[in-house]
């Protein structure tokens, strides 16, 4: 085991949000005020073209489906509502700037958003079918699942290639390459980073115990919903975080979801119908 690192030591220092913090921020000044409209919301969010674009184009595409096309950011936010288009943008801001740069060596980054894009995809779709609301949550849990093994490969780059070393050598799953490494996996640090930024607890515990839902206390529904779509998204082969292996399902998460295997079908054409249409909207800036 790895003497040389720890979880803090991981995740102190890294920048929050980048520059999209900013517009976080002036959404919040806007909503602290009560009086306040939709249309000033958008009217911060259209300063950056780029977000603004990214926005309709996903609202336009099949992750939604909306039957009438949105022409403006107002639009967007009506129907998608306010704290889900923050926590898209949040999203958006972890995928482009917070991990540029990660070593080809450690983990081919196309694969790497990929596959978490489809596990978010995959969420999302499994809360719709529960009839949650705010499903946009769990597209943004299972979009950050993975995000603790980033941490590593940029903070730690040695240590990651002595897990992948080990991990191959010893034909076992990549968690368990972590844990014998360093003493801890990728959801410790992952715990860690999303305190740091302020994420919910729902979100933190769903991410925190994706290998391990029925541990989430009251958080097992999230949980178990980001480890399905783990699942579903591995057995799919829809990239890969630098995991080879299919870890095995909690058949306990897969009853506390009360899923049926005859939805899986039709679950994995609607997975791959909207992988296509977020992967336009986001993975052009990989």
């Amino acid at each position: 085991m790895s003497q040389s690192i720890t979880i803090s030591s991981l995740t102190d220092g890294l920048p929050k949000l980048g520059s999209y913090r900013g517009i976080l921020e002036e959404i919040d000044l806007v909503l602290s005020n009560h009086q306040s409209t939709i249309a000033e919301v958008g009217e911060v969010i259209e300063k950056d073209p780029a977000v603004t674009a990214r926005l309709l184009k996903l609202a336009n595409s099949a992750f939604y489906g909306f039957p009438n096309r949105m022409e403006t950011v107002p639009d967007a936010i009506s129907l998608i509502g306010i704290q889900q288009v923050q926590d898209l943008i949040s999203a958006t801001t972890i995928i482009i700037e917070i991990f540029d740069g990660v070593s080809p060596d450690l983990v081919n980054m196309a694969s790497f958003w990929k596959h978490s894009l489809a596990c978010g995809v995959a969420a999302r779709l499994l809360a719709i079918n529960h009839r949650l609301p705010k499903p946009e949550k769990y597209f943004v849990t299972g979009l950050l699942h993975d995000v603790g093994r980033l941490v590593l490969y940029t903070r730690a780059p040695d240590q990651a290639q002595q897990v992948f070393s080990l991990y191959k050598n010893k034909s076992v799953l990549l968690r368990q390459a972590e844990f014998e490494v360093l003493g801890f996996d990728h959801t410790e640090i992952a715990e860690s980073l999303l305190k740091s930024w302020s994420f919910p607890a729902n979100l933190i515990h769903g991410v925190r115990h994706h290998h391990s839902p029925m541990g989430a206390g009251g958080f097992q529904r999230e949980a178990a919903m980001v480890h399905v779509a783990d699942y579903l998204i591995n057995v799919m082969q829809l990239g890969s975080s630098g995991e080879s292996y299919i870890p095995p399902l909690n058949l306990a998460a897969w009853d506390r979801l009360n899923l049926s295997p005859d939805m899986l079908e039709s679950l994995m054409d609607a997975i791959d119908e909207q992988i296509l249409a977020v992967e336009q909207a986001f993975m052009q800036h990989v």
